[in-house]
């Protein structure tokens, strides 16, 4: 029985935020402190009278591995003894050499440990709030641009190496914020995980906006922004979208949903009975035929367990997903969301906490992707339960 459920209809922050930055183009930078140089080591490691490409990003950052790519393509473009590209994080030299694996980085890839770097470019006492993040610094140690960068093209590189480049319009010290660690419309999440007294605790809104964003502790706090009635089905109930039908007037919307239980965690029935009951819904199953992608471990000693101790992120970055924190059954759920084939399911009982990076272009990168870290698919026949869910009459 629960103590106390709240259904609030409250507006949840949605779209973009933005986070107030310590640096100013036309300023002196910053001190950039690095602590572990990993790759493409310069023998030069002085960083005085260099023109420098400063990109924050971090591994949990599906935005900021997207931009991987550009940003190694700007670089055979615009490549000089006194240019340096440098991919700053905080996090720790294992965890990055992890995804160097499958991530290929041009650029000189250092991180600073003590988190330094970040705070002298971030807020000046926490860090930094905007992932990615790339800042121009020429050989005098003023900046010239601050962005985005998918933003930084040829024409502003031109300039910056030719001492002509002045401001843009994404210069003012206010960063535009894509990915925030634990942290995009985070205060209720962290109001939940603070205040121990509240126990049960559930909120929805129908929203517009189209910016998904999921973020878990176990099944103790999850918070959805953006999920269609198929996405929650998918990703927190387990049932993939070959597996579920849904009224035709529910499958255009999506949903803010706050959702806390630490008298049951392991219940997450209660969640999707309160999403059932404030929607007027109901649910009945039915058993039919189908194929299956079964996948199953064929060597432990490839999966990665995850260096992440709190938060669980999954995040699409162009034709990958990056998942941190995750079970394979919850990758396997998510590739059959994804898939306009059959499911895959897996059919082991690990719920060890892994890192994974899946290419999801075709059925044959994702088969390709599981096999590197030592999961085989098999497909079957099998008989499945269908999820149908309706309206209250």
């Amino acid at each position: 029985m629960k103590q106390l459920i709240i259904i609030i209809s409250i507006i949840l922050t949605v779209g973009n935020t933005y986070a107030q930055s310590n640096i100013k183009v036309g300023e002196q930078a910053p001190e950039i402190h690095i602590t572990n140089w990993i790759k493409n080591i310069p023998v030069d490691k002085e960083l005085k009278n260099k023109y420098i490409v400063l990109e924050f990003w971090a591994t949990w950052c599906a935005p900021c591995i997207a931009a991987v790519p550009h940003m190694n393509k700007l670089q055979q473009e615009f490549h000089q003894k006194d240019l340096y590209y440098l991919s700053m994080t905080d996090e720790s030299a294992a965890l990055i050499e992890r995804i160097l694996k499958r991530i290929n980085f041009s650029s000189i890839v250092v991180t600073d440990t003590t988190k330094q770097t970040q705070i002298n470019f971030g807020d000046g006492v926490k860090g930094l709030e905007a992932f990615p993040l790339t800042v121009l610094i020429n050989k005098n140690g003023i900046i010239e641009w601050i962005g985005e960068p998918q933003n930084l093209n040829a024409k502003i590189m031109s300039k910056f190496l030719s001492n002509s480049l002045t401001t843009n319009s994404n210069s003012s010290g206010v960063v535009k914020n894509n990915t925030q660690k634990g942290a995009d419309k985070t205060l209720s999440f962290f109001d939940l995980f603070r205040k121990k007294e509240i126990k049960n605790y559930f909120q929805l809104k129908e929203t517009s906006n189209q910016q998904k964003l999921k973020q878990t502790l176990g099944t103790m706090i999850i918070v959805l922004n953006s999920y269609s009635l198929e996405n929650i089905y998918n990703d927190i109930f387990k049932i993939n979208n070959k597996q579920l039908k849904l009224p035709d007037s529910f499958k255009n919307k999506r949903y803010d949903i706050i959702y806390k239980n630490t008298v049951n965690p392991q219940n997450i029935g209660v969640l999707e009975n309160d999403i059932l009951n404030a929607l007027h819904l109901k649910k009945h199953t039915e058993r039919k035929p189908i194929k299956e992608n079964i996948v199953s471990i064929t060597d432990s000693s490839l999966l990665e367990k995850s260096l992440e101790k709190t938060f669980s992120h999954e995040s699409e970055a162009g034709d990958k997903i990056i998942f941190t924190r995750t079970t394979i059954n919850e990758v396997v759920n998510k590739l059959s969301d994804i898939s306009s084939e059959q499911p895959y399911v897996f059919n082991g009982t690990d719920k060890t906490k892994y890192d994974f990076i899946i290419g999801t272009k075709s059925k044959n990168e994702i088969i390709k992707s599981l096999k590197s870290y030592g999961l085989m698919v098999k497909e079957e026949d099998v008989e499945v339960n269908y999820t149908i869910i309706n309206e209250k009459k």
